[in-house]
């Protein structure tokens, strides 16, 4: 039943923003995990998949934040508040525990999410990026228990994807800012 839930919320999630043109996929199948670019947060790409009881990751570049959020969602969260602050702890494999503070959020008003964003000053992103790469699992735990324990496949060609998508959406955003000096004399 839940499983049946899931999918429709997923499926109007994705039909409000195709009409509204805020989230474009880039590619559909990387390693089980889709690549898609929103156009709500500067054209921002991100890698998305479903995982076992009925979780859903995204991992994200926000550029106009200037970091990379690890968000998680799911139906079974009911009392999560959109803005509230949650601790959250998320552990790649055997690597040292993340800690932090997590917003929830509310994915088109329906589906509840944690929002964990890493900074990319002293190369945290960086590291983190990193270690979801490496590792095939991750936990992720607030106020000491367990909320989530997911597998993970395909990351390391994923994160790739979604590096070559927002190098791309720079490229193109670069060309089309009439602020780039692009066609400057050289000389």
């Amino acid at each position: 039943m839940l499983k049946i839930a899931f999918g429709t919320v997923l499926a109007l999630a994705a039909a409000n923003a195709a009409v509204a043109q805020d989230i474009v996929t880039w590619k559909e199948n990387i390693q089980g995990w889709r690549i898609v670019v929103d156009r709500t947060i500067e054209d921002s790409c991100f890698i998305i998949s479903e995982f076992e009881d009925d979780v859903l990751l995204r991992f994200q570049f926000n550029v106009s934040q200037q970091n990379v959020q690890f968000i998680v969602a799911s139906l079974l969260w009911d009392t999560l508040e959109t803005g509230e602050e949650y601790d959250l702890d998320v552990t790649f494999g055997e690597f040292d525990t993340w800690s932090g503070v997590a917003t929830g959020h509310r994915w088109n008003d329906i589906l509840p999410s944690l929002v964990l964003s890493v900074p990319v000053e002293d190369r945290q992103a960086s590291e983190f990026i990193k270690e979801f790469t490496e590792k095939r699992s991750v936990r992720i735990a607030h106020n000491g228990s367990e909320i989530a324990h997911l597998a993970l496949s395909g990351t390391n060609e994923a994160v790739a994807s979604m590096l070559d998508c927002q190098a791309s959406m720079s490229q193109v955003n670069h060309s089309t800012d009439p602020d780039s000096n692009q066609f400057a004399d050289p000389t």
